[in-house]
């Protein structure tokens, strides 16, 4: 899964160049006072204008390690920039209805201001079906073993997801198919738009027309089995792959933010629910396959916010450190 941890090798050349001026600046100064004749009063004099040179500096050298940091770690710094243009943009354009927005806005800020902080736990919140999601959002794939989907099937069941993306499923790890499992890469979701599952006669006709109750399957009919076939297709690529069999794991490629269709089909030789013809079981499924964080991404900045802040803490201690014996 992919982690949003930020790398610190910028962090490690960023210290190392604080230690460098700060040591030149150590021997310059150290030079400078051997200059100085009257050692008494020059050293108390030096140790003042020392203190204060070191404090103007960390001071500087501080503000801008964790502002290059800041803008370094920060996952949204761009969005912000741009967020902010366009909103100075926006004002201008509206200045001769300002009053009337303000009086529009102050409900709307109110509730704003009562908005949840985002942490690294918070849901990540979909704007279209490619959306990525964190591990929480995506529910473990069941196995297609389990027997609510081996024993029975739908007459005819039949969903969409489309207009409804808050609804939509989102799995990790597999998804049951009949008789076979799906597997997803690691560090991958699926995020399904459609879902059908039916039962049919031996021409593919539905048997139970558009019932979607559950149908029990009879027992034994592994032995009548002729055929079982699996199939996925890449709708962006156009790339088709088949699997024959049953009790299999079939798995996706990692086709990050595309659309895929699975469909499974088993037809048998006899009947396979009690007093009906239905002779054919067919299900069929269509996603996005999208990113999962480990966290959420955005929630991850405050606390380079105050790492930030834990270094500065550190680089401030150093020029005491390094000057307090001058």
């Amino acid at each position: 899964m992919t982690s949003a941890t930020h790398v610190s090798m910028p962090l490690i050349g960023q210290i190392v160049k604080v230690r460098r001026i700060t040591s030149e600046i150590h021997t310059y100064l150290i030079q400078g006072k051997r200059k100085i004749t009257n050692v008494n009063t020059a050293s108390r004099e030096w140790k003042v204008e020392t203190m204060r040179i070191a404090t103007a500096l960390s001071v500087v050298l501080i503000a801008l390690v964790v502002m290059e940091l800041s803008e370094a770690t920060s996952p949204s710094s761009g969005t912000r920039r741009r967020s902010s243009s366009s909103s100075k943009g926006s004002r201008r354009r509206s200045s001769s209805t300002s009053k009337e927005s303000r009086r529009r806005s102050t409900s709307r800020g109110s509730n704003s201001k009562t908005k949840t902080k985002i942490t690294k736990s918070t849901p990540i919140e979909p704007t279209t079906f490619r959306s990525p999601v964190i591990v929480s959002q995506a529910k473990l794939g069941s196995r297609s073993s389990n027997a609510m989907f081996k024993n029975a099937v739908a007459g005819y069941f039949v969903y969409s997801y489309i207009g409804q993306l808050s609804s939509a499923p989102v799995l990790r790890q597999r998804y049951p198919m009949y008789r076979n499992d799906v597997s997803i890469p690691k560090n991958r979701a699926i995020r399904l738009s459609y879902e059908e599952e039916k039962l049919m006669d031996i021409k593919g006709n539905l048997c139970l027309g558009n019932s979607s109750k559950k149908q029990a399957l009879r027992e034994g009919i592994d032995d009548y089995l002729v055929e079982l076939n699996t199939t996925i297709k890449y709708k962006e690529t156009g790339n088709t792959v088949k699997y024959y069999g049953m009790n299999n794991t079939v798995s996706l490629e990692d086709v990050k933010e595309q659309d895929f269709e699975v469909t499974s089909r088993a037809l048998y030789n006899t009947s396979i629910v009690a007093e009906t013809n239905c002779s054919q079981v067919e299900k069929r499924v269509e996603g996005t396959m999208v990113e999962m964080y480990k966290t959420n991404p955005n929630g991850a900045h405050a606390v380079s916010v105050n790492y930030n802040v834990l270094l500065a803490s550190i680089i401030m201690a150093g020029f005491i450190d390094l000057f307090k014996t001058t």
